[in-house]
């Protein structure tokens, strides 16, 4: 009880040391709470309480109680996307942090202006702050601005491709938070940096469970923007896999963004994005008759629509930001999907409009070389030979027009060439892949055929002999009551080890397929399940009768097969309905059954060797399998086979 006392006085005297009175100080401190509990979840609450906290330090006339003021107003700002105000917020707080020597709070506005130059795209800046802000953070033992360091640097080597060295740091930053840190923010934003690295590092794998596990501790820690920071990040896991549900993620991460701060950078990225995604989406029929939400268009038109909207949006919200590489790429997506419409005027000023931001861009990085000039004289030499330029460029300006559209052209085709050849690419690697899944399913059903020969001509004759012999022997030993009843006993066992083993034979390559064809092959496993089992299994063979080959019969067989098996041994059923349809063109297989039902969702989860047996047998054929949605008592997969 003394010694609380005591630390109770120390800070109480500290308060008064510090120019301000206990009651100032807690209530900054309620303050600047709430305005880092705010940040990330509702930025216009946020700027309430920084502005409440930036008066009290005012009225406090303490310099070490405003640079705190004036650092995490800078923060709000940055996150406002108001990189200016931003810039000159933590210099004012670096200045007074200076005065006052105090290392910890210079280290903070180091990281502070390396986050802001970060996010205005000058990486060269952003990486000078951080590591002087590293070099005062290894020093004092800041271990939390360290890994914060650490994983700012991952973040930059990303902006610059450098996915191995950004993965280096990104592991630096993730031990030394596991070491020290106790903030569940810290660590979902390491998972989160690492899961990037992933993704770019096409381990999609490895980037999927760490951008889950991110999300779980923002969803947790309850920061909104930071979850839809992670959707957008996992929604390009997705991109090429299965563009519908990246769409979708994308969406959802929008949702949060709109009610949020919709015109911040990342928002800005994902609005872009799903612009870009929906102008693919259009351009795939096959991929329109999946779409699985009722917030994206269902025709092709409408999608053009939508992805136009949200470029548009993009390039708007790139401008008022002053974000030139964002006007740059967005207006030249915005430019492509107006020339695949057909309105070529549009698409023709949009792109004039990317030259004309790619020009003051030109020209931004040439006003940074002029600077470093050493002499007055270099830059009036400049100066006139502009001018002699201008009257040039004035007489090509209706060349450079025509050059422009036929340029325009030109890539137009170009593009189209590649979508071309990246299809013929694709095809063969698909038809590469089938190749692979043919050579290893015959593979199996030679092997099947082996071991049943080997079993019925092999060990089954040496059991049946075995059985003969010991009849035999039986005629010549004279034997008690009960040693007879324990001999019949034994030959009976035997009997049903020799019928067991022909019926494991049977089953590997039944004799009625090889002799009678695929119907009675099917109408006889049915018969032995039904006898073996008690199960009632009704059986209907309908269409035309034609031959298939070798192969597909064998395949059918077995595909119904292991949809029987699965029926009996995982759903319970008391009937099991079996539908073999034969049309001209294709093969139609249906297995319904009266049992527990199929939990989709468990069957995505884990998937056992029966149903990717059944999956590589379907794909061989180009077919498709189609789960009815789990329903009380029932069961039906339904697979259509083009042979």
């Amino acid at each position: 009880m003394k010694t609380l006392k005591i630390v109770f006085v120390l800070q109480f005297i500290g308060c008064f040391v510090n120019g301000q009175a206990p009651a100032k100080i807690t209530e900054f401190d309620k303050m600047k709470q709430k305005t880092m509990d705010f940040a990330l979840k509702n930025i216009d609450s946020a700027d309430v309480y920084a502005i409440k906290m930036m008066k009290i330090a005012k009225v406090s006339q303490s310099d070490l109680m405003y640079a705190d003021a004036l650092s995490t107003m800078a923060l709000i700002k940055q996150y406002e996307s108001k990189l200016d105000e931003a810039l000159q917020l933590n210099n004012e707080s670096f200045e007074l942090n200076k005065k006052l020597k105090n290392n910890k709070n210079i280290a903070s506005n180091y990281y502070r202006f390396g986050n802001i130059y970060n996010s205005k795209g000058d990486f060269i800046s952003a990486t000078k702050y951080y590591l002087q802000c590293f070099e005062i953070a290894e020093n004092e033992k800041m271990f939390s601005l360290e890994q914060k360091v650490y994983r700012k640097l991952s973040v930059i080597n990303i902006s610059q491709n450098k996915f191995n060295e950004a993965l280096k740091y990104g592991i630096k930053a993730t031990e030394i938070a596991q070491r020290t840190s106790t903030d569940e923010n810290d660590e979902a934003e390491n998972f989160l940096n690492l899961a990037t690295c992933y993704k770019y590092l096409k381990q999609n794998d490895l980037a999927e469970a760490n951008f889950k596990k991110a999300y779980q501790f923002f969803e947790k820690t309850n920061y909104p923007f930071k979850m839809a920071d992670v959707l957008c990040e996992m929604a390009g896991v997705y991109v090429e896999s299965d563009l519908i549900k990246s769409i979708n993620i994308s969406l959802k991460a929008q949702k949060i963004f709109d009610s949020i701060n919709p015109e911040s950078i990342t928002s800005i990225n994902n609005i872009g994005n799903l612009g870009g995604r929906l102008f693919t989406l259009a351009k795939s029929d096959s991929l329109i008759q999946k779409i699985d939400n009722k917030e994206i268009p269902s025709t092709k038109n409408k999608i053009l629509l939508k992805a136009i909207t949200y470029l548009e949006k993009a390039v708007k919200f790139s401008k008022k930001q002053g974000i030139t590489q964002a006007i740059l790429f967005y207006g030249g997506e915005l430019s492509d999907i107006q020339a695949y419409k057909g309105d070529y005027e549009n698409a023709y000023n949009n792109l004039q409009n990317k030259f004309k931001y790619n020009d003051s861009l030109f020209s931004q990085k040439n006003k940074n070389a002029i600077a470093k000039l050493e002499s007055e004289k270099e830059v009036l030499q400049l100066n006139a030979e502009n001018k002699q330029k201008s009257i040039l460029n004035k007489v090509l300006v209706g060349s450079t027009v025509g050059l422009l559209l036929v340029g325009f052209l030109s890539y137009r085709n170009f593009r189209n060439r590649q979508k071309l050849q990246q299809s013929k690419i694709t095809e063969l690697e698909k038809d590469k892949q089938l190749s692979a899944v043919d050579a290893m399913l015959k593979g199996q059903e030679d092997e099947r055929n082996r071991i049943a020969k080997d079993l019925h001509d092999g060990l089954g004759g040496m059991l049946s002999g075995v059985k003969i012999s010991f009849l035999n022997m039986k005629e010549n030993l004279i034997m008690s009551a009960e040693n007879v009843i324990v001999f019949e006993q034994s030959i009976s066992q035997l009997d049903s080890t020799i019928s067991e083993l022909r019926k494991i034979a049977h089953n590997l390559m039944p004799e009625a397929l090889v002799r009678f064809g695929l119907n009675d092959a099917v109408k006889d496993f049915c018969t032995s399940i039904m006898t073996a089992t008690h199960i009632n299994i009704i059986y209907e063979s309908m269409g035309e009768a034609r031959g298939l080959d070798n192969t597909a019969n064998t395949y059918i067989y077995r595909i119904i097969q292991e949809l029987i098996n699965n029926a009996v041994k995982h759903g319970k059923p008391s009937q099991i309905l079996v539908q073999l349809t034969t049309t001209p063109n294709k093969i139609l297989i249906t297995v319904e059954d009266d049992g527990r039902g199929i939990d989709l969702d468990k069957k995505a989860i884990s998937k056992g060797i029966g149903l990717t047996n059944i999956e590589h047998r379907v794909n061989y054929f180009k077919g498709n399998v189609a789960f009815e949605p789990k329903k009380p008592q029932r069961t039906v997969v339904n697979i259509e086979l083009n042979v």
